[in-house]
């Protein structure tokens, strides 16, 4: 391959606020791109059941739950997984000592606290079929399935603190507040330590046998900061995070002023 690229979903191939499917100029730049020789991966904050809606798009491979899983046609899947005592430990954490909500993502399923078990509810009911809607179920349901990653919701910043200073070191935590705030909430994702979308790009790009020279990262939120600064080039979109414009290493346009493409075009690769 000429180079590896490694792309978010939300908000970077999809307006997820819009619609969840992909428009016909990023499919063109994406099938322009493998055409001339570069390989396309997603890489997401969702679990491998959350991109059905994407697997027919001639993707080489997935890094998805925030580099906790590793899937490349051809090779043993690679899944780094939360142990059950951690996950026990955080649930009384968060909803119960610091009154707060979680959302957990397997491989497939998803498994939500009360509330955010019916804010989801209502999420679907609005943005009708969804790859993942039948895979929700509640936390209290959770029968010690393998956990990939975790969404935080939390009452505001001072819980935010609390909780960072109480997390197990075991585990990490990204702050997604700047990209999914509710209000005077804040949120975040966990993952073991040491688990993040850069290092699950590093770990796919060393099982295909490439170069970290030949990477580049495109995302919008948060949660892709370490992707950026993982890969040779790091592309935020238009309509990304602040934060994360201020990281990258160039700013393309909005996702629905053919952002990718404009990219693409503007390192050669189409």
């Amino acid at each position: 391959m000429k180079g590896y690229l490694f792309l978010d979903i939300d908000g970077t191939l999809v307006d997820s606020k819009v619609t969840h499917e992909i428009s016909e100029d990023t499919l063109n730049a994406l099938k322009q791109a493998k055409a001339n020789g570069y390989g396309c991966f997603i890489c997401s904050g969702r679990n491998y059941g959350g991109l059905s809606d994407y697997k027919n798009i001639g993707m080489d491979g997935y890094v998805f739950s925030d580099g906790a899983g590793i899937i490349i046609e051809g090779m043993e899947p690679l899944l780094r997984p939360i142990g059950r005592e951690l996950i026990e430990e955080l649930i009384h954490l968060v909803t119960v000592e610091l009154k707060g909500e979680m959302f957990m993502s397997s491989l497939t399923d998803f498994y939500a606290s009360e509330e955010q078990y019916r804010l989801w509810q209502e999420y679907v009911a609005k943005a009708g079929h969804l790859p993942f809607a039948e895979k929700l179920n509640m936390i209290d349901d959770w029968d010690g399935t393998d956990i990939l990653e975790i969404d935080i919701d939390l009452p505001d910043e001072e819980t935010e603190k609390e909780f960072v200073k109480r997390l197990n070191p075991k585990l990490s935590y990204i702050s997604t507040t700047a990209s999914y705030g509710r209000g005077s909430r804040s949120s975040g994702e966990v993952t073991l330590a040491g688990v993040t979308k850069g290092e699950g790009i590093r770990k796919a790009v060393e099982m295909l046998g490439g170069d970290m020279k030949n990477t580049y990262g495109f995302g919008d939120s948060m949660n892709d900061a370490s992707m950026l600064e993982a890969c040779a080039v790091g592309v935020c979109m238009g309509n990304g995070a602040d934060e994360l414009k201020a990281l990258a290493d160039y700013v393309t346009d909005d996702i629905n002023a053919c952002g990718l493409s404009n990219a693409f075009k503007k390192f050669g690769i189409i």
